[in-house]
């Protein structure tokens, strides 16, 4: 009776097993298929740690809220310079960066950084706002970059650094990391407006000079 029992039991263990071994191998054939068949209609949902914003990346195409997280963080690595971490930083850019701007991107950063060791100079930089065209996947982070020569602040001036990323295959690569310090270019502009305004005065005084000796 026992044992009848046993082998009632051993065939309904047995029959259980084989049925979970095959849902184990239909569910594995659903996630193979999906993953090859459905990979370019996948979109990823990332949660940022504060759950402020919900960000998305699909094969070719990032949210608004990507972009600019990561614009921020970019912008806020590449600007804060000094000579200790300027070679730390140039390695962590170039592992974001996309090959076909690497070489040219490194060489930007090792001579900022070989300037600021040189001359013993850190700068701080303090966003203050950002700017993101999703189209052409290019963000633009303005805010205060405050330079020092050892504990002396030596400058203080407004700072725009940009950031383009490519987009393809789920990988997110910077393409174009430059600065710009749009008071530097007023002051520049309105120099070159000075020396242009002083070249026609000078024809009009030549001019008004040899009227007069006639």
């Amino acid at each position: 009776m026992l044992y009848e029992r046993w082998i009632k039991e051993w065939k309904s263990a047995l029959a259980e097993n084989f049925f979970l071994r095959v849902l184990c191998m239909i569910l594995a054939a659903g996630i193979v298929f999906n993953t090859v068949a459905l990979r370019k209609n996948d979109r990823v949902i990332i949660v940022p740690p504060k759950i402020e914003k919900e960000i998305w990346l699909e094969a070719n195409k990032v949210s608004d809220s990507y972009l600019e997280q990561m614009g921020i963080f970019f912008a806020t690595f590449a600007a804060n310079m000094s000579p200790i971490s300027a070679e730390y930083n140039s390695k962590v850019l170039a592992e974001y960066t996309d090959p076909s701007a690497l070489a040219e991107l490194k060489n930007e950063i090792a001579s900022q950084g070989a300037y600021f060791k040189k001359n013993n100079i850190t700068q701080a930089f303090f966003p203050e706002s950002v700017k993101v065209n999703a189209e052409e996947r290019f963000v633009s982070v303005g805010g205060t970059a405050v330079r020092y020569v050892g504990s002396v602040k030596i400058t203080q001036e407004k700072m725009v650094v940009n950031v383009k990323f490519k987009v393809r295959d789920y990988n997110v690569r910077i393409d174009e990391l430059y600065s710009e310090f749009p008071e530097r270019k007023k002051k520049k502009e309105e120099e070159t407006e000075k020396a242009q305004e002083k070249k026609r005065v000078k024809p009009q005084e030549k001019e008004a000079k040899e009227k007069e000796i006639r």
